[in-house]
């Protein structure tokens, strides 16, 4: 069970703890309540959400208590076109968090997306209000939704080749609460640090698309090539036959062969 209090006891940063029952989306949920006044580092927990999203407005599964779905409030002074910066980082934070808690090994695939193995464990969504007078962002959120465990009767046709938890069938008690806590804690020292980029080398020897052959779909586009790397500002760096390209933004596939 969510416990506020025991969150909060691992912690090693002050912030504000809020728990749902249920929510259509803890990211709607940090906007609301936005213009309140929330404190930076709060953290949005729910439940379960009835519309959970990921990006390119996907949905995302998590109307039942098997997942941690959570957004953080962040107020951070950086441009936008950095943006992508928090996302990087939040990767970087969970997959230590996960690895912490479940002695698992996590992968990255660009630039959001938590695996374990070949299977999809967490996502995260980035989502940000722009102040263009300033050219600062006013906020930004963070929303992460990790499988902690599988459904009952398992994942829906569409996504069980694709998807997996952390646990599987049986998640220790309470592993919510420790595996919150890990992944605000980590988050927060990349966060508090993240003028030096040192968190590119690890989410790089994460990747599990370097090296691979892959197809990079931006709008109606496809560009197919070789994944060769990804740059310190967390471009997905591709050789194509038409030379080297990086994509800033797409949903890249390794290529199946």
């Amino acid at each position: 069970m969510l416990d506020k209090n025991e969150i909060k006891s691992h912690l090693e940063y002050d912030g504000d703890v809020i728990i749902l029952e249920e929510t259509d989306s803890t990211n709607n949920v940090a906007k609301s309540l936005a213009c309140r006044g929330l404190k930076e580092g709060t953290v949005i927990i729910a439940k379960r959400q009835t519309q959970g999203r990921g990006r390119m407005g996907r949905s995302f599964l998590s109307s039942s208590e098997n997942g941690l779905y959570m957004t953080l409030f962040l107020k951070p002074h950086i441009p936008p076109a950095e943006c992508v910066s928090i996302t990087v980082m939040c990767a970087c934070a969970v997959a230590e968090a996960i690895e912490k808690i479940s002695q698992q090994r996590c992968y990255i695939k660009w630039v959001n997306d938590i695996y374990i193995k070949d299977k999809k464990v967490c996502g995260i969504l980035t989502e940000a209000s722009l102040d263009f007078s300033a050219n600062r962002l006013d906020y930004a959120i963070v929303g992460i939704g990790v499988n902690i465990s599988d459904p009952e009767g398992g994942f829906d046709s569409e996504i069980k080749d694709i998807a997996c938890s952390v646990y599987g069938k049986n998640a220790p008690v309470g592993v919510k609460n420790r595996l919150c806590a890990e992944i605000i804690n980590n988050f927060m020292a990349l966060y508090h640090k993240n003028a030096d980029k040192s968190y590119m080398e690890n989410y790089r020897k994460r990747s599990n698309i370097i090296g691979k052959a892959v197809d990079v779909y931006r709008g109606s586009e496809v560009i197919s090539g070789v994944c060769t790397d990804i740059d310190n500002e967390a471009n997905l760096v591709v050789r194509t036959e038409n030379g080297e390209i990086h994509f800033n933004s797409g949903d890249a596939r390794v290529r199946r062969t």
